[in-house]
């Protein structure tokens, strides 16, 4: 395996959690602009009104973009959808960008808990990753990284190629010069 790679059937957690007077504070400055922003069609007709329950909706993002690896980064807040089955139970479905990053990742499914009550809304997605998924950055994310990221990236990739190199040397038959 080289760097980027995991063991089979690698667990992958994210919790968030938030105050629902912080997202009540939102949805009275700019009701519309932020549940348009935020939630799919779907979700803003089940949330509507209910800043707890939007505040769980949120958690619940934030959850999910922290099992794929890059918080929400590259990620648009609407390719996580959050979606009620009759049970009760929140369920995700992914679109676009978040659903190529889970391919990616070789995520299959995503569970997710939501909990809120009058003061904090909680969720936790749970994914396993399968074998060959990786940890790779999409493509557009360069252009949303800052200086210190940027460099942070650059380190690493500089990292994986020193391992290469000193695979490389160790794969090398025993007494064989060595450039």
């Amino acid at each position: 395996m080289d760097g980027g790679e995991h063991a089979p059937s690698t667990p992958e957690i994210g919790i968030d959690i938030i105050r629902v007077d912080r997202i009540a504070k939102v949805l009275q400055r700019h009701p519309e602009r932020f549940e348009l922003r935020v939630l799919t069609a779907a979700e803003r007709s089940y949330v509507r009104g209910r800043p707890e329950t939007m505040a769980g909706r949120w958690a619940a993002k934030e959850a999910v973009s922290k099992v794929l690896g890059l918080g929400v980064r590259g990620i648009g807040w609407q390719e996580i959808e959050v979606e009620r089955l009759p049970t009760g139970q929140p369920s995700v479905r992914l679109h676009d960008r978040a659903a190529a990053r889970a391919t990616q990742l070789g995520i299959q499914h995503i569970a997710l808990s939501i909990s809120h009550e009058r003061e904090y809304a909680i969720a936790i997605a749970y994914a396993v990753r399968t074998a060959g998924g990786r940890y790779l950055f999409p493509p557009q994310i360069g252009e949303d990284l800052d200086a210190a990221e940027t460099a942070l990236l650059a380190r690493i990739e500089r990292i994986k190629a020193l391992r290469r190199e000193e695979l490389a040397l160790l794969a090398e038959p025993a007494g064989k010069p060595h450039a």
